[in-house]
């Protein structure tokens, strides 16, 4: 039986709570990812934060249109039937429909966005605090079972209140689609 453990990815980017927004930007925008857990000082787990919280966070400054949905699709131009919410990482890129039905790429979005508009925030203002966690020892049924009762694509995987990895919906479609 496939386990969390068997998917997961450990080397894992992580983000100190006392980062500028601005600097999260550049951070995920440098490994191509859409988020990432939030350790302190001693590497404990404090948060996960996402392009979707730096995108709120921009729609509350007025800067970001308030987004009716969100999708993915890989190199194509996005179509209704490839929505997801919210986006994932990997090869994929992320994309929201406007109130006028355009689509924007989040990245190129967000880096529209000027830096100083982000002054005085940090991770920490911005993250979530509960992020939804899974143990190493998990069967994939029951992360599919989480990330659809969650309506998330990415699960911190912990083991003993540390973080050992993470795992997103890519690593099981990957998966899947190796075997």
């Amino acid at each position: 039986m496939i386990r969390v453990r068997d998917l997961m990815k450990t080397d894992v980017a992580t983000i100190p709570p006392e980062t500028s927004v601005a600097d999260l930007v550049a951070f995920l925008d440098e490994r191509a990812i859409t988020g990432a857990p939030v350790v302190d000082a001693d590497e404990a787990l404090v948060g996960i934060v996402s392009v979707r919280d730096v995108l709120h966070l921009a729609r509350e400054m007025g800067e970001v249109p308030e987004a009716m949905r969100w999708g993915m699709a890989r190199s194509a131009p996005p179509q209704e039937s490839g929505f997801l919410d919210p986006p994932v990482e990997g090869e994929f890129f992320a994309y929201y429909v406007t109130p006028g039905g355009g689509f924007v790429d989040v990245r190129s979005r967000i880096q529209e966005v000027p830096d100083t508009l982000f002054d005085g925030y940090r991770v920490a203002d911005i993250m979530s605090t509960n992020p939804v966690m899974i143990p190493p020892e998990a069967s994939i049924q029951d992360l599919a079972r989480l990330l659809r009762e969650k309506k998330i694509h990415r699960v911190l995987v912990v083991d003993t209140g540390h973080l050992v990895g993470i795992v997103t919906t890519s690593d099981i479609l990957d998966h899947l689609a190796d075997s």
